[in-house]
């Protein structure tokens, strides 16, 4: 179905690819391409090719939906089967939700991302840009608007697959527990575990107003926090253990100062 859209309105797959680097023109989609990786088969769940004059940019594509997590031997042979075949990218789709933007939930062997990029969506996030591009009326043909909101539509149901941030995770009553009593002592890793949710809750109540306001809302963080998400993590771990507390910031076009939580 996301393939489908991707490929039928224009607007929508400029917000989603454009980014990624993929050049403005003809796209097409294809699901469940077979590819040979030395002995065995595998098979992504889909291809994204966009070419616009001599230029192409060509991505697999990974999807998972509901509490399905990514499986990053799988990503990996991905990754080698994009840069035997000169693709550009791999993208995987899943109800995991990236801190910020430009982390992958999944951890990978970074020599296989030196020539082929590693790009991660939340179905979250693709909801948010459908609603963003349909709020703001930038869809210029009728009958590619009304495919978007059949998107949307799809996306809402509980039986699409595409679920929302609505877990702490199996930490989050004891530690929550542990801070109200100020029993927590050196940040372990349930703590930084809990510390990570709440980065990712954030980041989906950005989503969230974004959805209601037509502009995107992201993480407020610093270029030092950005480029360090593990002495992030670790900060925000102490601060939980010293006193109690989780903070977070959101960033909305306009506003006259971030939203501090």
């Amino acid at each position: 179905a996301l393939l489908a859209v991707l490929e039928s309105v224009r607007e929508f797959n400029r917000a989603i690819l454009g980014p990624l680097g993929a050049p403005a023109g003809k796209i097409e989609c294809f699901i469940e391409v077979p590819f040979e990786l030395g002995d065995k088969e595998v098979r992504p769940d889909g291809l994204i090719r966009t070419t616009r004059g001599k230029q192409t940019w060509t991505a697999l594509v990974e999807a998972k939906t509901d509490r399905n997590n990514l499986n990053p031997s799988q990503i990996e042979a991905y990754l080698d089967v994009a840069k035997e075949q000169g693709f550009q990218a791999v993208i995987t789709i899943s109800n995991e939700i990236a801190t910020v933007a430009g982390e992958h939930p999944c951890s990978v062997d970074k020599k296989k991302i030196h020539k082929v990029q590693l790009h991660h969506f939340s179905w979250s996030q693709i909801h948010t840009e459908a609603v963003i591009e349909r709020v703001n009326r930038s869809v210029a043909d009728p009958d590619q608007a009304w495919i978007l909101a059949e998107l949307i539509r799809y996306l809402e149901h509980p039986r699409s697959g595409a679920v929302d941030f609505d877990d702490m995770g199996p930490s989050w009553v004891a530690i929550r527990d542990g801070a109200g009593k100020g029993t927590l002592r050196t940040p372990d890793t349930k703590t930084v575990e809990v510390v990570e949710r709440f980065g990712q809750l954030i980041a989906f109540s950005g989503m969230r107003l974004s959805r209601k306001l037509g502009v995107e809302v992201r993480p407020a963080l610093t270029r030092a926090q950005f480029r360090e998400g593990t002495k992030r993590l670790q900060i925000a771990a102490d601060e939980l253990v010293e006193n109690g507390t989780l903070r977070g910031s959101l960033r909305v076009p306009h506003a006259i100062s971030p939203i501090d939580v």
